[in-house]
């Protein structure tokens, strides 16, 4: 006797601060069915949900097996109010202003701005990008509140998890170009008369030289200093090739670059000196 196939699997719904249920649902269930079940179960109107997946909103007509939702597949449940019930006050109500708090990759420190709270996530994240706080383009900026939870562009700021003072963490979502082996590698830059260290994003199969083009970036965004006449990289007391790849010099994820102040001359008397000390090490060894 052949196996009874199951033409059923469980979703698992994500509310917001946490809280989650599954459900059964068949396999070729509609997204509205999905949320009929969803209000018959758990008594959510079908009126006030709203899910989504990877970021992108479903639409009642789509089908789970055009848009990959599996077994165990995890969707975000976001609810809201009837819009009929609320048009007259949505409309009526006056403009509140809270001030967030942005603190993005590039920078050390968080940069205050003011916003409405019918604003959209997708209108704070053009105002981010508007303010040259960080280089991605739009579509690639993720935004976590406080609480690590991720805001999604179509929730109003009021919806969110935020109020007064929050923090908000500006990350980059990878990009869809980039292939196995550009991953990128987040390097801590030192200079050498700083204190402070500074991340900074490149490939692993670039050149060093491709470093300076990103400091230099820093350097015109947020005023990152870099000495005026001439710098080398130093790495693991190494003096660093501008012409061969971070793999060849074997850097590694999170690993601390230094800036040294001086000139190609400057530079070839570092070399000079590690060879030295390197020589002087392996004598003492010897003996």
């Amino acid at each position: 006797m052949a196996p009874k196939l199951k033409h059923s699997m469980d979703i698992i719904f994500e509310l917001q601060r946490g809280k989650s249920f599954t459900i059964e649902i068949g396999y070729y269930d509609t997204v509205l069915e999905m949320k009929e079940k969803v209000q018959k179960y758990h008594n959510i109107p079908v009126s006030k949900q709203t899910l989504i997946l990877n970021g992108q909103v479903l639409q009642d007509s789509d089908d789970p097996w055009k848009i990959e939702i599996f077994h165990n597949t995890r969707l975000q449940l976001q609810l809201s109010p009837d819009k009929d019930d609320n048009k007259d006050l949505v409309t009526s109500s006056p403009l509140v202003k809270i001030q967030l708090n942005v603190k993005a990759a590039s920078k050390t420190h968080v940069v205050p701005l003011e916003v409405d709270v019918n604003d959209t996530v997708l209108r704070l994240k053009e105002r981010i990008h508007e303010m040259e706080a960080v280089a991605a383009p739009v579509n690639r900026l993720l935004l976590h509140s406080s609480t690590a939870v991720e805001l999604q562009d179509h929730q109003l700021l009021r919806d969110c998890d935020v109020s007064e003072n929050t923090e908000i963490d500006v990350s980059f979502r990878p990009s869809p170009t980039a292939s196995p082996g550009s991953k990128k590698l987040k390097l801590m830059v030192l200079p050498k008369s700083g204190t402070k260290k500074v991340p900074v994003e490149v490939n692993a199969s670039d050149n060093v030289g491709e470093l300076r083009k990103e400091l230099q970036k820093l350097h015109q965004r947020v005023q990152f200093h870099l000495p005026q006449d001439g710098y080398f990289f130093i790495y693991k007391q190494n003096v660093m090739d501008d012409d061969r790849s971070f793999r060849w010099h074997h850097v590694t994820q999170g690993d601390t670059i230094e800036i040294f102040n001086g000139s190609n001359e400057e530079k070839t008397k570092a070399i000079l000196k590690i060879l030295a000390t390197f020589v002087k090490d392996t004598y003492r060894i010897e003996m």
